[in-house]
């Protein structure tokens, strides 16, 4: 069926029966009759005269063929149309439906248009990293017309490092083929039966938002996809035998100085042009790339606590300042780093995967905004995390706006110091105090907090007043852990 196709498709572009015998690989009458023959080739051995098979002959070509039944599930519905011959004459006739094996393993070139097709697969090796043998997982797609390639690595063969690497080749290429062929994979593949076929829904949400069409080659014939299929034994051979690398990094760098130093500039044999001379003429042809990278569905999203950090897997890790409280995006890149989103999908943040538990991986970039950000924004950073820590308390915030209103954002932040010193019930105790002196002052809550001052039970009398007119505070006896103020001199650093 495959040469029958091509042979039909080659004398459509004008080639001769000579030369497709010789590209094909068939004899000159084969093509003759290929092309002759109107209706696709079937092959099927002829049922000897006179068995009980031969009168349900056509159901049986039916059930297997049309519908992909198996051989039992036939058996049972020719027993049903009244068939009382035995399982094994039609199981020897099931094996005759079968496509033939090719003797000589042929393969069909398949010619594509500039930027219609684009072929993608990965190979795992076990390579020499920092004088350890670990297992790396190389990436490559091929471009049809041009035959460049693209290869990217990674520590592990996930979904999410799938996806990348088909995003990196992409934004590599600077535009999308108009087909994407693949294998069967189940992170690109749920279901690669022909009868139930069905792409994953991720992949789909993909190949959407590069508007490209995903093909699955078929099941078992890996072979369809020869050009991407073959760079891989060259890249064995000329790049990863032999050799030696520092670390993921130092393999990617020397990977990308290989694509560009021999792959990109080296004569194809089929083409007889270097690939990065042949792809000036495929790049007006593929798809433009959209505004951003991709983010599905289905990746992870963590919530920014106010101290600026997100968790995955048991381990926190740093994002800046400004997007405290926030939502953002989480993927795992190549199997060893974790690249947070924001949600118009800019990179936020980058950090090596911890592989322990409750560790803090934090970078002081992130915390420069809080060190050196006035004004507005900080304010705002600021009172969401106090509200967030005192829900009840805006009055109390109103007036220490008013009071502060140049620049509210350092008594703030020192208001929020004392709350990890102090219970939350004895801040708004003090709050209460404050707000009832018309003190929205933190050196006048730290001093009522000191003094271990409490509401009067009868709100409504006077408060006691000193010689000099002003507010007598009573006095009390607290012992405070003075570690306590160990971290608030460190938070104001």
């Amino acid at each position: 069926m495959e040469q029958w196709t091509t042979i039909r498709y080659l004398q459509a572009q004008g080639k001769g029966i000579r030369e497709i015998a010789r590209e094909v690989g068939v004899s000159r009458q084969s093509v003759r009759r290929a092309l002759a023959a109107e209706s696709q080739p079937h092959y099927a051995r002829a049922v000897s005269a006179g068995t009980l098979l031969e009168t349900y002959v056509p159901l049986v070509r039916e059930l297997y063929l049309s519908k992909h039944l198996i051989g039992t599930r036939i058996l049972r519905e020719l027993r049903a149309a009244g068939y009382e011959g035995g399982r094994t004459i039609l199981y020897d006739y099931l094996r005759t439906l079968k496509a033939p094996r090719l003797a000589e393993k042929a393969t069909v070139r398949f010619e594509t248009a500039p930027g219609q097709q684009g072929q993608f697969d990965w190979s795992p090796y076990v390579v020499n990293l920092g004088d350890e043998l670990q297992p790396v997982i190389v990436f490559a797609m091929v471009l049809g017309y041009s035959r460049r390639k693209h290869y990217s690595a990674s520590l592990d063969e996930r979904q999410a490092s799938i996806y990348e690497a088909i995003e990196d080749a992409i934004w590599h290429f600077g535009g999308a083929p108009k087909q994407l062929l693949v294998d069967n994979a189940r992170a690109l593949v749920s279901n690669a039966s022909p009868a139930h076929f069905r792409f994953n829904d991720q992949f789909l949400e993909l190949c959407g938002h590069y508007r490209v069409e995903p093909r699955a080659c078929e099941p078992y014939r890996a072979r369809t996809k020869g050009k991407v299929e073959r760079p891989f034994a060259y890249l064995e051979e000329q790049f990863i035998k032999g050799s030696s690398w520092r670390n993921l990094e130092h393999f990617l760098d020397e990977l990308a100085r290989f694509e560009r130093e021999d792959l990109d500039v080296r004569v194809h044999g089929t083409t007889h042009q270097a690939p990065l001379e042949r792809f000036a003429g495929e790049l007006p042809h593929l798809t433009p790339l959209p505004p951003a990278r991709f983010v599905g569905v289905q990746t992870e999203t963590r919530k920014v606590s106010f101290d600026c950090l997100v968790s995955f897997r048991a381990n926190r890790y740093s994002v800046p300042a400004a997007y405290a409280g926030k939502v953002v995006w989480l993927r795992v890149s190549r199997g060893r780093r974790l690249v947070v989103f924001s949600s118009r999908r800019e990179v936020l943040a980058e950090h090596e995967l911890r592989g322990g538990k409750g560790e803090i991986v934090m970078d002081p970039e992130h915390y420069a905004l809080l060190r050196q950000r006035q004004g507005a924004r900080g304010y705002a950073l600021l009172s969401a995390h106090f509200l967030e820590r005192f829900p009840h308390e805006q009055a109390f915030l109103d007036g220490l706006v008013a009071q502060y209103h140049t620049s509210p954002a350092g008594p703030l932040r020192e208001l929020l110091g004392l709350a990890d010193l102090y219970p939350a019930v004895e801040l708004c105790r003090a709050f209460r105090l404050a707000a009832e002196h018309n003190r929205y002052s933190h050196v006048f809550v730290r001093g009522l907090l000191e003094h271990g001052v409490q509401p009067e039970p009868d709100s409504h009398a006077p408060p006691p007043q000193t010689q000099w007119g002003t507010t007598a505070v009573p006095e009390s006896t607290v012992v405070a852990d003075l570690g306590r103020y160990q971290q608030v001199l460190e938070l104001a650093r």
